[in-house]
This record gives C-alpha cells, sequence and structure tokens, in this order.
C-alpha cells in the first residue's frame, strides 16, 4: 500500500507540472513547485497515507513543520490537490477549516456580500466579529438579544484595536442587527439606531474629483508600451468617460460591447438596472487596442483577464490598485474612486440634473449621488466672486 500511494502521487504530480507548463507558467515558478512537490512525496511515502488523507490541511501543517526545506510555501501543494479535485482523482481540494456560524449568521455574510461591493478581506473580518458575538451570546435566542448585550459584547471585543477598526466592527452588528429586523423579522425592533460609538467632530469631506490640470496630468502619463500599462489604460478610460466602478469594469464581458453600435452594456450595477451607454470615441478606440493587440486569446468571456497564465478574470481588486497605481505615477495621491467622482462632477457642470447623475452612476439611493455632488468648484466661483470661467 506505502509504495501504490507514492506511485500514485508521483505520477499526479507528474501530470500536474505538465498541465503547468501547458497553461505557460514561467520556467521558475515550475522548478519551484517541482521542488517542493518533491519533498512532499517524500513526505507522503514515509506518512503511508492515502491521497485523500494526505490532502488536508492539517497534513498540510505538519509538512510545513517537519520539512527541511528553508521555506516552504503550500501552494504548490494547494495547487496540486485543486488539479486532482477538477480531474476527479480527489474528493475535495485542501481547505482550511473554519469554525461554522449558526444559519442565520452565515445568510447575513451571504446577503452582506451580494449587496455590497467588498473585498474577501472585510468578508473574513466580519465572519470574525459574528463568530465572536455568537461566543460571546453562548447560543442564546437571538430574538430576545438586547442593545446592553450588543454594547457590552463590542466594549470587550474591541479592546486594543484602533477607532478604525471600531467603527468596523460596529458598522458590522449595525447591519447585522438591521437584517435581523428587516429582512428575518427576529427582532422585535430595529437595534441599530442604538449602536453608537464616541462622537466624531471631524467634517465630513466630499468626495475627491480630479482638477482639468490633473486630468491632463493624468493622461499624459500613460505608457503605452507594455501589455499591462496597455490593459491598465483601458481600465482608466471606462472609470474616467463612463463612471463606471472597479467592480463593474472586472465584470465587464465582451458580450456587453457592441463595438458596431458603440455603445456598452453595464448589467451589474448596485441599483440592479441595467443600463446602456454610448462608448465615447477615445475609450472605444482603447478598448480596441487592448482587445486585438493584448488581451490573450483564451476561453473566458471576460473582458479583462490575467496576462499570463493561469489566465483568469482580473478581480476589481486588480482594476482598483491599476488605475491607483497610475494616478500615483502621475502625481495625483488618490485612489481609483476619484475618477468615478470626477465624473460625476463633470456630468453636474454639464447641466445634469441630481437624478440623471443617480441613473447614470448607478445609484440606488439619491442620498448617495448627493455625496458626490458635495461641491461644484464653478458654480461656487461664479457665484461668490462673479468669475467669468
Amino acid at each position: 500500500m506505502k509504495r501504490q500511494t507514492t506511485i500514485d502521487l508521483s505520477k499526479a504530480v507528474y501530470a500536474y507540472l505538465q498541465w503547468m507548463t501547458s497553461q505557460q507558467y514561467s520556467p521558475h515558478t515550475i522548478a519551484l513547485y517541482q521542488l517542493i512537490l518533491k519533498h512532499w512525496i517524500m513526505f507522503a511515502n514515509d506518512s503511508s497515507m492515502s491521497l485523500g488523507d494526505l490532502f488536508t490541511y492539517e497534513t498540510l501543517k505538519a509538512f510545513e513543520a517537519e520539512s527541511v526545506l528553508k521555506s516552504v510555501h503550500l501552494a504548490p501543494i494547494r495547487g496540486l490537490a485543486q488539479y486532482l479535485y477538477k480531474n476527479h482523482q480527489l474528493d475535495a481540494p485542501v481547505t482550511k477549516p473554519r469554525e461554522a456560524l449558526p444559519d442565520i449568521y452565515e445568510a447575513y455574510l451571504t446577503h452582506y456580500e451580494n449587496i455590497q461591493d467588498v473585498t474577501q478581506g472585510m468578508i473574513r473580518t466580519y465572519r470574525n466579529v459574528l463568530l465572536g458575538l455568537h461566543r460571546y451570546l453562548n447560543d442564546d435566542d437571538l430574538s430576545r438579544l438586547t442593545i446592553g448585550q450588543v454594547d457590552a459584547f463590542l466594549n470587550h471585543y474591541n479592546t486594543g484595536y484602533s477607532q478604525t477598526s471600531q467603527r468596523t466592527h460596529r458598522g458590522c452588528l449595525r447591519g447585522f442587527l438591521q437584517y435581523l429586523y428587516y429582512q428575518r423579522s427576529i427582532l422585535q425592533r430595529d437595534l441599530s439606531a442604538f449602536l453608537t460609538g464616541p462622537p466624531c467632530y471631524a467634517q465630513p469631506k466630499p468626495p475627491r474629483f480630479l482638477r482639468p490640470q490633473e486630468v491632463d496630468r493624468l493622461f499624459s502619463s500613460l505608457s503605452w508600451e507594455q501589455p499591462r500599462d496597455i490593459r491598465c489604460n483601458a481600465m482608466i478610460y471606462l472609470a474616467y468617460t463612463l463612471g463606471l466602478r472597479p467592480k463593474e469594469i472586472s465584470l465587464m464581458s465582451l458580450d456587453d460591447i457592441s463595438f458596431t453600435k458603440k455603445e456598452i452594456r453595464i448589467p451589474n450595477r448596485k441599483n440592479t438596472v441595467p443600463m446602456r451607454l454610448p462608448l465615447p470615441e477615445e475609450a472605444l478606440k482603447t478598448i480596441v487596442f487592448y482587445v486585438t493587440r493584448v488581451r490573450p486569446q483564451v476561453n473566458h468571456r471576460t473582458f479583462f483577464v490575467n496576462l499570463t497564465a493561469p489566465y483568469r478574470p482580473t478581480s476589481h481588486y486588480t482594476v482598483s490598485c491599476d488605475i491607483s497605481a497610475c494616478l500615483h505615477k502621475a502625481g495625483i495621491a488618490e485612489s481609483a474612486y476619484c475618477l468615478r467622482h470626477t465624473y460625476a462632477q463633470n456630468l453636474l457642470e454639464t447641466g445634469a440634473s441630481i437624478f440623471q447623475i443617480k441613473e447614470m452612476l448607478g445609484h440606488d439611493r439619491i442620498q448617495t449621488t448627493q455625496r458626490y455632488i458635495y461641491v461644484h468648484t464653478q458654480m461656487m466661483r461664479r457665484g461668490l466672486f462673479d468669475e467669468t470661467i
């Protein structure tokens, strides 16, 4: 049995490395994976485990602790497990065990992820807060939950955290309480209104938008030499000329763009109302250049994909980071969202109403749109100083 396990695993590793080669992984990555997987085979040979028992989180941690390698990355073993799983040779890929939450907590996390544009890191933060609350309540009936219990939990849980993290934790519980009251009718009253933190005396900051000279500086600084630069430039034009969110850009499909009609369909909006928008000439030229010169010929219909193997759809986090990097390169210390704010400001200055701006931005509440047009610089200058712009 011991010999058979080793032979089967050796064949699996060989097939996996061949697959990596076919997917155009770099030779350096393949060599690193081969080295670690070689030690993994020796570990498996000594353990006499079946393939199923080998690919568990606990076994991977044991290998990491016992390995003679100076630095052990578990990604090669996780990748091998994923490869075997997809080829029906393993019942499940390797996953890190996490403490299960009652169904109501899991349902809220799913609800929160569906209605908000959040990272997996934020989901993990919310999960940790809800796990702490569940432990603190010790399986008490949520229908009898009081604001005193929530406050007492937060006072205990927030110890040692920064003010920013404490606000995040309160926001998590505030959303959870609203969910229990409005969506599930578990609470008799909405307790979220009573969940407040210490007063914050800072003045609200209007969204940051680019001034004309900053816009000129950004677009004059764009590079068109490297494939990643060209892909990022297409993202920038879509964000600036159409006000698209990073997530909307990442979810774009080739099927959403009509090159003959010069328009784009945006199906995944926060207000759940799909929209067709005309593609400005400069944006159209940029995305055509990206598609014809840069985009890999892959089966994915997602418009933006990774430029190196494995070819996967580009995440909204990558979109945001790439745009922010271009802004910083141009000497503009802002995030990707400032292009969306600039789009809203441009609409306002062309005479669009707040309702028109709301629809163009895909907002579900007009209060959100009001934040985007908090300051109208040219209007203020005309009104206060009688300037001719």
